[in-house]
């Protein structure tokens, strides 16, 4: 819901019509607060004056009188003050007050006629009481508006984003149907033709993808056929030298492995699902891989240990397996002038350990990008690592790698693990 533009929407159109429905609940409760403070000076004015006006300032012997159930007029000598109001307001200047005792406000009128003082105080309790009710029906009327904007906020942005939510569904289908039709909106509308043109765009360019693909395993596959037929021929002759039979029978097996490297480059190339899982065993496949840099390595005097077990059984593509052995393996017999590479098999995992120079920390990030290369060690195209990664990433395996680059460091050198899928191992 965070990163919905939907919710997004609603939460803004929500957000803005509450703000400015509590700001003009503000200010109708400060006018109202503020018209009723003046309804009440009007009232003890209007009040005080015309009982004034009416006794003509004198009211002999009267000290206190109850007008009404908040209304109170206090009648007294200069420098008194009504018994429930302080001291000081008995020389306070004629004049309109608020005074405050316990919970209870009180607005104040004095008056001063002939030397004697009179007091109104007026309890506005009742007002507070409106007030405070008003101030409640705010709040929760807001609150309740809030929620319905919300509500509507999100209805609404549904129906703005229909037309993009319906050419989701058919990006998402993959319908080849024109995503532009009469009667968007124009900002849709632009964006939908953009992306007709695109995808148009990527059609014709997968299409000549696919057909430079077929036109490249058509064009490779048929010499290759003919070197390993040309072969076959030859070893069947009777009379043929061990030693010329011996390279005719390397020349089927590098055929042979030509044509499934060949098949396992161009199914990446089109990037189908897997259709031909096999249950293979892993140390055949290693020893199979191994074998063709073992010349090099003990050129070299690098040792190549192959402690794969026994019997260890994946589900995998037989070409593409080759393909990321071969590329595991060449990699480490490339960039290891001394020592040793191992092999192993354990807790589900393979892995490619050497002793060369290892890959510095700021390239570690990059090692599995096209083209990227650590190395200035001739040989090498920096696609080897990418395409171990688009194998692993068709079977569902993961690949990772730790090195260290320190010079005289004993732990110094590269270790590729390639972790199959849980039940692929047995």
């Amino acid at each position: 819901m965070r990163n919905s533009l939907r919710w997004r929407l609603a939460w803004s159109f929500a957000l803005l019509s509450t703000l400015a429905v509590l700001i003009q609940a503000i200010a109708l409760f400060m006018t109202t607060e503020e018209q009723e403070e003046d309804m009440i000076d009007e009232v003890v004015n209007v009040t005080l004056d015309d009982i004034l006006t009416r006794s003509g300032g004198t009211m002999p012997g009267l000290s206190q009188q109850s007008l009404t159930q908040r209304l109170s007029l206090y009648h007294l000598r200069p420098g008194e003050s009504p018994a429930p109001l302080p001291r000081e307001y008995g020389s306070k200047p004629v004049g309109n007050y608020e005074w405050y005792s316990s919970s209870t406000e009180y607005h104040i009128g004095i008056r001063e006629v002939g030397g004697e003082r009179f007091y109104l105080l007026y309890d506005v309790g009742e007002h507070e009481v409106r007030l405070e009710r008003l101030r409640w029906n705010l709040v929760t009327g807001i609150f309740v508006l809030g929620l319905v904007s919300l509500w509507l906020g999100y209805w609404l942005a549904g129906r703005l984003l229909y037309q993009l939510q319906k050419m989701t569904d058919h990006l998402q289908r993959d319908d080849r149907a024109q995503l532009y039709e009469s009667g968007l909106d124009r900002e849709v509308g632009l964006l939908a033709r953009a992306l007709d043109d695109y995808r148009q765009r990527n059609r014709e360019l997968l299409s000549r993808e696919r057909e430079f693909t077929a036109n490249v395993s058509h064009e490779l596959r048929t010499p290759l056929t003919r070197v390993r037929t040309s072969a076959e021929l030859l070893l069947e002759e009777p009379a043929l030298a061990e030693r010329a039979r011996t390279r005719l029978e390397r020349i089927v097996t590098a055929a042979d492995d030509m044509e499934a490297r060949l098949r396992g480059l161009l199914f990446l190339a089109r990037e189908t699902a897997l259709a031909t899982l096999q249950r293979l065993d892993l140390r055949q496949r290693v020893q199979a891989s191994a074998g063709q840099f073992a010349p090099a390595c003990t050129a070299a005097g690098v040792g190549l240990d192959v402690l794969v077990p026994p019997e260890t059984m994946i589900e995998a593509d037989a070409s593409l397996l080759a393909l990321l052995l071969d590329n595991l393996i060449g990699n480490a017999a490339r960039y290891t002038r001394e020592g040793k590479i191992t092999i192993d098999f354990a807790d589900g995992a393979l892995t490619v350990c050497d002793t060369g120079p290892g890959i510095a920390p700021e390239h570690l990030a990059h090692v599995f990008d096209r083209h990227y290369r650590a190395s200035d060690i001739p040989g090498g195209m920096g696609l080897g690592l990418s395409i171990v990664e688009r194998i692993c990433a068709a079977h569902g395996w993961h690949c990772s790698i730790d090195s260290v680059a320190e010079p005289g460091d004993p732990r110094q050198g590269t270790r590729v693990t390639v972790r199959f899928a849980p039940a692929a191992p047995i």
